[in-house]
């Protein structure tokens, strides 16, 4: 019996450490609701991760459950193990990117056999933009293209982008959905001829409220949620024109003469046609007004040979343009690296762009461990040099025939001559060591700090933009010397930032200037910007 006894305790004992060694579960639960009403979000999925469970290496966690919301909004994910979990809502008509375009997560700590229950996730629902587009009679117009524009920041300054887009039905009607809350202005108008063989007019572009100057649109503020309605545009006729030229070296090979149009958005659209006539003449018929690029390629002796001439369209015929064939161009470089680094010159490769066309040193095979490098297949055009380099090294100097090309750009439109491309590199840089802190004086995480040089034609390898640690410091190294301004942001384009000097204006007086020589260590502390102007709504 007491054999027994002593077996039942020690069965006891076991079973008590083995229900301590296993933690008792938990559970989440919670609603998603809508962020402009407060009502129940039915039918969102809701996913579950376990932050503290990403694979070694790699910065994303494993998903660890979804769950579908019901008619009352309310999600459960039940027997979770104690840990730090992260949560995330979407839902078709509600937007889930936040402003640094990841995903919203809502992150929780679970101890063991915690359960909570009041978790709520809010999604904002998109808007919607409504109207019609009508003649100058007021009939509708049908088969119309309407577009939400926003406008953005690239090397070619401030320019509109499309971000939604509609047609017009048979009653002139468009409906563009799906949009986040933010500024936008609307254009209509199409590029189809109303005429015959090339001649006649078309609808011309207009901004709302009825302008063709983009400068002019009165912007439309779309709120969460909301339904813009009667945004109508009435639009007029405009006349079309004609191209007619001649390709001067056209070749005995297939010859395409076309048009690249120059967009809002900083892109092209091309439209090419293909000659059949030997002597080289060309015509284009029936285009709109508007910024273009004229091209022409044909293949000589097996080799494409190519031209590129802007011209400006507007109601009246172009006549006796000439477009002379090039050959690609190919131009060989140097990398040179002043001062001491661990940096390889092999690790700095080169960028070319110029009127939406770049070529990197990669494509000729990359840098090569003596700094030297090739680029090939390009066309005429003048080229902005750019240097991507580790962090301890800065862009010093362009060289092109003996002349820094760094800021005016390399001039390839007369050809390419037996120069060598030098692109020379410092490792002589400044440092800065700074914190960024709110008004209560507190570290601030994620906040974008932006180095901008004084100057407004500076090169684009001058600026610099790094993100602050979850205790709020940041580092930059490698910085040109100079004069500088520090911004501390917590939310901006960086693009607005580096191109659009207007921008800057209204946050002068938040900024730390600051004065870099070689070698030099700054340390400072910048205030976060809590209030940024007009900004893009997000993808």
């Amino acid at each position: 019996m007491r054999f027994a006894a002593l077996l039942f305790c020690s069965g006891l004992s076991l079973f008590a450490q083995d229900s301590q060694s296993t933690p008792d579960k938990g559970l989440l639960a919670g609603k998603v609701l809508n962020s402009a009403t407060g009502e129940p979000v039915r039918k969102a999925q809701v996913k579950l991760f376990n932050m503290g469970a990403a694979p070694k290496g790699k910065s994303e966690s494993p998903d660890e459950g979804s769950a579908v919301t019901d008619a009352a909004g309310r999600f459960e994910f039940t027997a979770l193990a104690p840990g730090t979990y992260a949560l995330a809502a979407s839902r078709e008509g509600f937007d889930t990117a936040t402003a640094r375009g990841g995903q919203k997560l809502l992150r929780v700590t679970l101890a063991a056999g915690e359960e909570k229950n009041d978790i709520v996730i809010r999604l904002t629902p998109f808007g919607v933009v409504t109207g019609r587009i009508l003649d100058e009679d007021g009939d509708p117009i049908r088969q119309i293209q309407v577009q939400t524009m926003v406008y953005r920041y690239s090397a070619a300054g401030r320019q509109l982008s499309s971000r939604g887009q509609a047609m017009t039905n048979d009653l002139g009607e468009y409906r563009i959905y799906d949009l986040p809350p933010g500024r936008y202005y609307l254009k209509a108008g199409s590029q189809e001829s109303m005429g015959g063989g090339g001649h006649g007019e078309s609808y011309g572009a207009s901004y709302y409220p009825g302008t063709a100057d983009s400068a002019a649109a009165a912007p439309l503020e779309v709120a969460a949620g909301q339904a813009l309605e009667g945004m109508d545009l009435a639009l007029r006729p405009m006349r079309i024109a004609n191209i007619r030229g001649r390709v001067m070296n056209p070749g005995s090979g297939s010859l395409t003469v076309g048009l690249l149009k120059v967009t809002e958005e900083g892109g092209s659209s091309a439209t090419n046609t293909s000659l059949e006539d030997r002597g080289g003449k060309f015509e284009l018929r029936g285009v709109s007004p508007g910024s273009y690029f004229l091209t022409a390629a044909s293949t000589i002796g097996g080799q494409h040979y190519s031209a590129r001439v802007p011209i400006q369209v507007g109601t009246a015929d172009l006549e006796g343009i000439e477009l002379h064939l090039q050959p690609p161009m190919d131009i060989a470089g140097q990398i040179r690296i002043e001062g001491k680094t661990s940096g390889k010159l092999s690790q700095v490769n080169v960028l070319l762009e110029s009127g939406g066309h770049s070529a990197w040193s990669g494509d000729g095979n990359g840098t090569k461990e003596d700094g030297s490098f090739a680029v090939t297949g390009l066309e005429p055009g003048v080229y902005q040099v750019t240097a991507q380099a580790p962090e301890d090294l800065y862009q010093k100097a362009v060289r092109w025939s003996d002349r820094d090309v760094m800021q005016s750009g390399l001039d390839l439109t007369g050809g390419a001559s037996e120069s060598r491309l030098v692109v020379v590199m410092s490792a002589n840089g400044g440092q800065i060591d700074g914190v960024v802190e709110d008004d209560q004086s507190a570290p601030v995480a994620v906040a974008m700090v932006t180095l901008v040089p004084a100057g407004a034609a500076a090169s684009k390898s001058l600026f610099k933009t790094v993100l602050t640690s979850p205790a709020g410091h940041f580092h930059m190294q490698g910085i040109a010397p100079g004069s500088y301004k520090l911004f501390a942001w917590e939310d901006a384009d960086p693009n607005q930032v580096m191109y659009d000097p207007d921008f800057l204006k209204p946050f002068n007086a938040q900024a730390q200037s600051v004065e870099i020589a070689e070698g030099s260590q700054k340390s400072v502390q910048l205030a976060l910007i809590k209030q940024a102007a007009e900004k893009p709504p997000s993808q």
